[in-house]
């Protein structure tokens, strides 16, 4: 059988995907039981996204996978939507039980189902010295965050010649507090300890630096959290989930920097050709709000047109803008805004006061 799988593997290499599947088609038939075969078909209907095929394929011979295959086995389960690939993962932890990857799976998967206590047993159950290493401190640092665990049961204690960010026995110093060498301490059952722990051991990871900064906006200081993404721009930004940046624009409103939250928009836009329009939109809306807040009519009004050149036919905006105009003095700009409005609406909840006002913005005749 060595040749003719050397073969096939000759065929994907060459690309040739559909004369390797049906050479080992061939030797499936013959050999059924043959985990070798098996193993090369999935690889093969895995490279032509073909996930259900896959589950088929080697579902018959899970006992006899290698941990790594069993990883393979549970991700088609996931991509193909079919069946539950956490009892693969669990009867592989079975097996291998020292296997970091199948743990940080099934650790994952009780993540994503948003099952975060059963995810941070699982963390705990890894035992020593794997639930030590970076990888499973982020993730128990993701479950005691969505458990909203993220100093848990915090106290301040007094720590002669401590420092804000330092680990003291299975405490972390987060912040100095009033009183002579007082700072809040947050114990190991918590978020900001977990991750600090795995960002000291050397993680450096975008999910990792993500909700670091999403921990201190939790705490009320989204400018500590700003800053942190800002100081990993290039690692965050080499991501292409738009997560990453809706993070960045996110954080950067918090912190009332306007300006990175436009700058975060913009490469948002740049990344999504086909929501381009809707990013910046809403980048311009959220720009005339805070200058609204701020009380700057002059840049309140000049992002409102910024945002209707984007979607002239949006009748909200095309309100507010008209409404901006006319309330600082000036009709006659007011005027094409009001008439649009109608054009759009005929029936404009505020058609009389839309209709007075128009009226009012006509020029007066001259005396005879």
């Amino acid at each position: 059988m060595e040749y003719p799988l050397a073969l096939a593997r000759a065929y994907v290499c060459a690309g040739q995907l559909g004369q390797a599947e049906r050479l080992l088609q061939q030797l499936l038939q013959r050999w059924q039981d043959s985990t070798a075969v098996r193993l090369a078909l999935a690889k093969v209907q895995q490279r032509q996204g073909r996930w259900a095929d896959v589950v088929q394929t080697l579902t018959p011979v899970e006992k006899d996978l290698a941990a790594d295959a069993l990883l393979q086995l549970a991700q088609a389960m996931a991509e193909a939507g079919q069946r539950d690939p956490e009892g693969v993962l669990r009867r592989g932890i079975e097996r291998f039980p020292d296997h970091a990857d199948l743990r940080l799976a099934w650790i994952d998967a009780a993540l994503t189902r948003q099952r975060y206590a059963d995810a941070l047993e699982r963390c705990r159950t890894a035992g020593d010295p794997l639930r030590c290493r970076p990888e499973f401190q982020l993730r128990a640092a993701q479950a005691y965050f969505h458990l909203g665990l993220v100093l848990g049961n915090a106290e301040v204690r007094s720590v002669p010649g401590g420092r804000a960010g330092q680990f003291l026995h299975d405490h972390l110093l987060v912040d100095r507090r009033p009183g002579y060498q007082r700072f809040l301490c947050c114990p190991r059952e918590s978020a900001l300890y977990q991750l600090r722990r795995a960002l000291d051991g050397g993680l450096d990871h975008s999910a990792a630096h993500l909700l670091h900064a999403r921990i201190w906006k939790r705490l009320g200081r989204p400018r500590m959290g700003l800053s942190i993404l800002k100081s990993r721009a290039a690692l965050l930004l080499e991501q292409p989930d738009d997560t990453v940046l809706a993070t960045c624009c996110d954080l950067a409103l918090a912190a009332d920097a306007l300006s990175d939250y436009l700058h975060f928009a913009q490469q948002r836009a740049d990344r999504q050709p086909r929501r381009r329009n809707a990013i910046l939109f809403e980048a311009c809306l959220t720009a005339a709000e805070q200058y609204c807040h701020q009380g700057d009519e002059a840049l309140y009004i000049q992002w409102l047109y910024r945002a209707v050149r984007i979607c002239p036919d949006d009748r909200y905006v095309l309100l507010r803008l008209a409404d901006a105009e006319w309330a600082a003095g000036r009709p006659q700009q007011a005027a094409p805004l009001y008439h649009r409005l109608l054009q759009l609406k005929v029936d404009h909840p505020q058609r009389l006061q839309i209709l007075n006002r128009l009226g009012a913005s006509q020029p007066s005749s001259p005396a005879p």
